[in-house]
Order: structure tokens, then C-alpha cells, then sequence
């Protein structure tokens, strides 16, 4: 009997501490929290904050990622990992999606730093920029690091195009500024792209906030696409103009595609399986855009008198006499810069709802166009 009580005594000590043990290994790891539609960044919750994981798409020699820790309690994390205390309150931003994604979360004071101010759309930190809270940090080779290194921002907010674009930042992590790389812009689905509002909320401890405005938009987002038309044949679409005579249109698997495909469209290069823009020359899309019904995203042109000026062989060209043209620049400042490309991010579902009430118009849909106008 006394060695079944002590079989029975060693038994539950074992399974107290193999308990015990896989507690500190889910603190320490964090539970990841999965994604519905981003495939490049990761969230594991821990005890006291987040360890967030961001796709390096420009390393193939480690893992491939960027590791973030967000604590609470940073004094409690283990010393060989850079930790960054949250709640953020300053940082600095170098693309105005981030800035959407900050003020979405109605944290705009926090913001201190910007680049090309001048192309920035929301009017509250355009405001604040003028009354002098805001600082220029400057853009690309341009960086600002004096004026970064003043601020003291808890967490410069930067994006990469190549490696050398990257390797810039050394330089504010050497002096011990957090400098986290965010790719909205390489997300495939328009709703992967709004769903970074997750990423950015960890560093303000606002997850569960942001999780309900995502999810409120991707219900409207899914009811929109569900209404679109499915009985009726696609109206082909054409995309974007030539430059210095190539012509950049978006890969069939890039995230414009995927909207014009979930408003009901057919896009007329969507044979191919990129997700990054293709540059063809003028003559193949000649002799691809037959019978476009619209052309859509003309750089930042107002007028079909404009696309002439890129390149007057347009003059020739089928959709431009018989096709109807939309550009998503109705919310452009004086400066260039674009809301699509800034609050649009955060609202798919005005976008979807754009390119559908211009590619089914019918008597039933009263809805005024946003981020979208038509070029005659």
C-alpha cells in the first residue's frame, strides 16, 4: 500500500511540474494568434505583451524574419532580446499608410515624426505638423537621423524595397531606437492588407480593439462582394499607364487585381500568377486591351487630355476612344498625395464598393463614388 501512495505521490509531482513547465514555455514563446487574411506577420501573445514576427523578404541566409518584443513589464524580459515597452507613446512614421493605421486607432498624438509631410491626407496630422508637434524625419536617402535621434521615438515605423533600403535603419538601432519594418504593402488581399491594424494596435495594447474594427470590416467588406452580380458577364478592365514606355501593370495575383476580381471584374492580365507589377511594353497591351469595357488607375492624371501627354500613341489606342476611365485620385491634395493609397488601406470595403457601382451601375445603386472619379 505504501508503495502505491508513493508510485501515486511521485506521479503527480511529475505531472505538477511538467505543468509548471509548459506554462513558462507558452509565456515565454507567446500563443500566436492566427491570421484571417496577412501572410506576413505574426502575433504570440505572452504574459505581459506581444513577440511579433514580420516576413524579411530580402534574407534568405536565417530565418527570414524580424522578431519583435512588446512588453509591459520590459524589466522582466530576458536580457538578450531588445524589448520595446508598451504602450508606445512617440514614434515615427515613414509611409502615410502607417499613419492611417495610427490614427485608426485614435492614437494620432503619438505620433512625432513623419516623412514628405506634404503628401500626408489626414488633416489631423497635417494640422499638427503645421503647429510644429510634428516633425519632417525626411524620406529614403534622405532620413532625418539627427532629427530622429531628438525626438526619442519609442519605435520608428519603416518599410524596405531592397536590402540597401533596409540596411539605412543600422544606424537608429545602433543607438538603441527600436526600428520595426512593416510590410502592408506586400499583402496580396485587400483585406491582408487592412488586417496590419493588428500589428499596429500590439504596440499600443489595443488588440482587442482592433480586432472588432477588423472584423467589422470584413463583414461589410464580405456582404459587398456577396452582392455583386454573378449572372451577368465581366466587364474587362485595364490598369495603370505607360512610363518612359513601360507599361506597369499589376501582377494577376496583386492586391488591385484581387479587388477588381471581388467587385465582379475581369482583369485582362490576370493569367499570370504574380503579386508584384509587370513591366510590358506598350505594344502588348495594345494587343491585349481589346473591348475594355473600363481602364482604371491612370497614374494621377485628371484628364484624357493628360494621357496623351505620357505618351501621345494613346491617341490610337481602342480604350481610350471606346472605354470608360475611373482614377482613384478624388481625394488628392495639392501636393500628390493620395487617400487611396493612405486611408483606403483601412477601408476596402469603400473601395469594393466604388468598383463595383462602377462596373454594375444600375438604378438600384445610389452610392456616391469616394475615393474614385471618372476622366472625360
Amino acid at each position: 500500500m505504501k508503495i502505491i501512495y508513493f508510485l501515486i505521490f511521485n506521479f503527480l509531482v511529475l505531472l505538477l511540474l511538467n505543468s509548471c513547465n509548459n506554462q513558462h514555455k507558452k509565456t515565454e514563446e507567446g500563443q500566436t494568434i492566427p491570421n484571417k487574411y496577412a501572410t506576413d506577420f505574426e502575433i504570440q501573445e505572452t504574459s505581459d505583451g506581444y513577440i511579433l514576427k514580420v516576413k524579411n523578404r530580402f534574407d534568405q541566409t536565417n530565418s527570414g524574419t524580424y522578431t519583435y518584443y512588446l512588453s509591459s513589464k520590459p524589466e522582466s524580459t530576458p536580457n538578450s532580446n531588445v524589448t520595446i515597452p508598451i504602450p508606445v507613446s512617440k514614434v515615427a512614421c515613414l509611409s502615410t499608410s502607417h499613419i492611417a493605421f495610427i490614427s485608426t486607432l485614435d492614437k494620432t498624438s503619438s505620433i512625432k515624426g513623419i516623412s514628405t509631410p506634404e503628401l500626408v491626407c489626414n488633416s489631423e496630422v497635417s494640422k499638427l505638423y503645421a503647429q510644429g508637434k510634428i516633425y519632417n524625419i525626411g524620406y529614403d536617402n534622405q532620413i532625418n537621423y539627427e532629427k530622429i535621434i531628438s525626438i526619442s521615438p519609442d519605435v520608428v515605423f519603416a518599410f524596405g524595397v531592397d536590402n540597401t533600403s533596409v540596411s539605412k535603419f543600422q544606424k537608429l538601432t545602433d543607438l538603441g531606437i527600436p526600428v520595426v519594418f512593416v510590410n502592408d504593402f506586400t499583402e496580396a488581399k485587400p483585406l491582408g492588407r487592412s488586417e496590419w491594424i493588428k500589428f499596429f494596435a500590439c504596440f499600443y495594447d489595443k488588440l482587442n480593439f482592433a480586432t472588432e474594427y477588423f472584423d467589422s470590416i470584413e463583414n461589410n467588406y464580405l456582404n459587398i462582394k456577396s452582392s455583386i452580380p454573378q449572372n451577368v458577364k465581366k466587364p474587362k478592365v485595364l490598369v495603370s499607364l505607360p512610363w518612359k514606355g513601360t507599361w506597369w501593370v499589376p501582377g494577376g495575383n496583386s492586391f488591385f487585381a484581387n479587388f477588381i476580381n471581388d467587385a465582379g471584374g475581369e482583369y485582362i492580365f490576370s493569367n499570370n500568377n504574380h503579386s508584384d507589377s509587370q513591366g510590358l511594353n506598350i505594344e502588348e497591351v495594345f494587343a491585349k486591351a481589346k473591348n475594355i469595357s473600363f481602364w482604371l488607375n491612370p497614374n494621377n492624371v485628371n484628364t484624357k487630355t493628360e494621357i496623351l501627354s505620357i505618351d501621345n500613341r494613346l491617341e490610337f489606342f481602342e480604350p481610350y476612344k471606346t472605354a470608360k476611365i475611373y482614377n482613384n485620385n478624388l481625394k488628392e491634395n495639392q501636393a500628390g498625395g493620395n487617400d487611396f493609397w493612405e486611408s483606403g488601406i483601412l477601408h476596402p470595403d469603400i473601395i469594393l464598393l466604388d468598383l463595383k457601382t462602377i462596373f454594375h451601375q444600375d438604378s438600384t445603386n445610389n452610392h456616391s463614388l469616394y475615393y474614385y472619379k471618372q476622366i472625360n
